[in-house]
């Protein structure tokens, strides 16, 4: 009598994230000597049928990883495996279909977190840093959310939509929080897998500088734009009004050095400024005022966002 007939191969399914492809698929059968082999065909490929899948031939486990083989992720291509025995093989499995941008996952980002003077500084960097072969072509449509919480049992989760360089302040001091990072495609409704889980704890804040400027605000008509602040205490300050183009808080990079000063509002003493020669009506902008007193003592105030076209009425 012939041996029973190999059955096929079924639950076939596909884990794809970023450009690392995984196919996996249950068997019944626990014979040692049975293998697996997948084949593939993708709509250009279509004059030659199925050609032998790379890294899925006479595998001895019920999954493989075939990244190597997938070089054109908009494009239809086509799966099957069936399993093997000496010359015994079974009929193929049902036939999957997958676009591989479609079906992606978006990889998790990294996360570096500095804990400095009473806040957490982040640095996100995106899914597929320093990869040769990329699924998601442009790092600056990614949206980073950041998920946050003591690190307590009754902690409550906190969610930031991040810039790449961020900062996370309102936060307990001498305090244990832990962050995790996802990238997000809103326009494609694709939410990501998030990073491992980090840990920091906060320092001490500094104690309150008087010198600094307090509750900026902007005030805006027609297109003309004025800063305003408060001034903590007596003392004689020279404030500098600086500004940063919004789209640099989008790359992935340093933008410290990047802050440019308001040509009329430098070295001045009074709490207001008119910042309406910087603005255009296209994007965005940042603003601060740094105070300085003698002994070249200085702080810097927290930062107001502007978008011209939304505030000015």
């Amino acid at each position: 009598p012939g041996q029973p007939r190999l059955q096929a191969p079924e639950a076939v399914q596909l884990w794809v994230v970023n450009t690392n492809f995984t196919l996996s698929w249950s068997y019944p059968a626990t014979d040692p000597n049975v293998t697996f082999s997948a084949q593939f065909q993708w709509s250009e490929l279509e004059d030659t049928g199925w050609q032998e899948l790379p890294g899925c031939q006479q595998v001895a486990g019920t999954e493989c990883d075939f990244s190597s083989a997938i070089t054109e992720f908009y494009d239809a291509h086509y799966l099957r495996v069936r399993a093997e025995m000496g010359d015994q093989v079974s009929p193929w499995s049902r036939t999957l279909e997958m676009v591989p941008e479609d079906i992606a996952q978006i990889g998790p980002p990294g996360l570096e977190l500095k804990s400095t003077n009473g806040v957490i500084k982040v640095k996100v960097s995106p899914p597929e840093a320093n990869q040769r072969k990329k699924m998601w072509i442009n790092d600056l449509s990614f949206k980073y959310n950041l998920v946050f919480w003591e690190n307590s049992s009754d902690a409550q989760l906190q969610n930031k939509n991040v810039f790449p360089v961020d900062t996370i302040d309102d936060l307990a001091p001498g305090t244990t929080y832990c962050f995790k990072v996802q990238a997000n495609l809103p326009t494609e409704a694709k939410q990501g897998l998030f990073s491992p889980i980090s840990c920091v704890e906060t320092t001490q804040k500094a104690v309150n500088d008087l010198l600094c400027a307090t509750n900026l605000s902007v005030l805006a008509l027609n297109m003309k734009f004025q800063l305003i602040w408060e001034q903590q205490d007596e003392q004689q300050v020279n404030y500098n009004v600086q500004y940063l183009m919004g789209y640099l808080k989008k790359l992935h990079e340093d933008y410290s050095d990047k802050w440019l000063s308001v040509p009329s509002c430098e070295n001045i003493t009074s709490t207001s400024c008119n910042f309406s020669s910087i603005i255009t009506t296209t994007g965005f902008y940042y603003l601060r005022v740094q105070a300085r007193a003698a002994h070249n003592k200085s702080c810097v105030s927290t930062e107001v966002r502007v978008d011209p076209l939304q505030t000015s009425k």
